[in-house]
């Protein structure tokens, strides 16, 4: 008969149904390793037992009684700035498992979200902002219900909150809006778009800058109808009129030009760069001349010379 017959299998131990079947179970999956000492299994005598039980219990949290406790405390106007700040990295930390996050919704904890972006700590609007982000990420059900919130608007309001506020902010609003229609609907019918644009010339506010170049960059690639509607905005001319040429690798021009690469795909786009009255070529054919022979500046020299047989073809 075949060595491969499940009756010439070593008999496999039983899953365990308690805690004394998981400690047998524990023995007899290891009891091979040293061959020169037995193993048997005994009765645990209770004292043992009870600790063993004790310490296991100690290492299980009851997730949604932690999330109800942050709750409290995120509700109670009484609590200090610290303890805001702590509960909401719990629910965060938490949240970042799908399941959680649609249970911390069930559970009524959307409720705690508009107040705590409107609290006058600047720290708690920020770990708000990065909550929303969590909750939102890749996640459709979570997406819907913070649409119905109308937390968008808000969000947009706090991009010219102080920096840290305004870039949690602007992730949570990326989380929102890319990969989900709906999200990104809501986004351009409140003036997202003209709001993104407005950001790039924002020369202070670097962050903000590259993450605009980047979304700007998603929706021409994911949303045609979208990039038109940007070309339309002007988008190109903002965009270009922001690169400056450097001699080492540079995020922010390379989300620049990522950005344009992504905007330049139609007659009517390649039109108005050739139309335009500025310094576009000589600009791309510096990144290029100052990127040569730079390993870490090859994407910047691709997107330059693709953009340059694209509109001066």
């Amino acid at each position: 008969m075949s060595g491969n017959d499940e009756n010439d299998r070593p008999e496999q131990p039983r899953q365990p149904r308690n805690l004394q079947g998981l400690l047998k179970f524990a023995m007899e999956a290891t009891k091979d390793e040293d061959p020169t000492r037995p193993s048997e299994f005994h009765q645990m005598d209770p004292e043992r037992r009870r600790f063993l039980e004790e310490a296991l219990k100690s290492l299980t949290i009851d997730v949604v009684e932690e999330l109800n406790k942050a709750m409290k405390t995120l509700t109670d106007e009484n609590s200090s700035e610290d303890d805001q700040v702590t509960s909401l990295e719990v629910v965060t930390n938490f949240v970042a498992d799908i399941d959680t996050a649609n249970d911390f919704f069930k559970i009524g904890g959307f409720c705690i979200i508009l107040p705590c972006l409107n609290s006058n700590y600047s720290v708690v609007r920020s770990e708000t902002a990065m909550l929303i982000g969590e909750l939102a990420q890749n996640n459709p059900f979570c997406q819907k219900h913070l649409l119905d919130l109308q937390v968008l608007p808000k969000l947009i309001e706090l991009l010219s909150d102080e920096p840290k506020v305004a870039v949690n902010s602007f992730h949570a609003i990326s989380c929102i809006v890319r990969s989900y229609e709906p999200g990104l609907a809501s986004f351009i019918e409140i003036g997202g778009l003209e709001c993104i644009l407005g950001l790039i010339q924002c020369q202070d506010q670097e962050k903000l800058i590259i993450k605009s170049m980047f979304l700007i960059s998603s929706f021409s690639r994911d949303f045609p109808a979208v990039r038109d509607e940007l070309v339309k905005l002007d988008a190109i001319d903002r965009v270009a009129a922001t690169l400056e040429p450097k001699s080492t690798y540079d995020t922010r021009l390379e989300q620049t030009l990522c950005a344009l690469d992504a905007l330049i795909e139609t007659d009517e786009a390649i039109q108005r760069c050739r139309n335009k009255k500025s310094n576009f070529r000589e600009q791309l054919e510096r990144i290029i001349s100052f990127g040569e022979g730079k390993d870490d500046c090859i994407e910047q020299i691709e997107f330059s010379k693709n953009l340059i047989a694209k509109v001066f073809k």
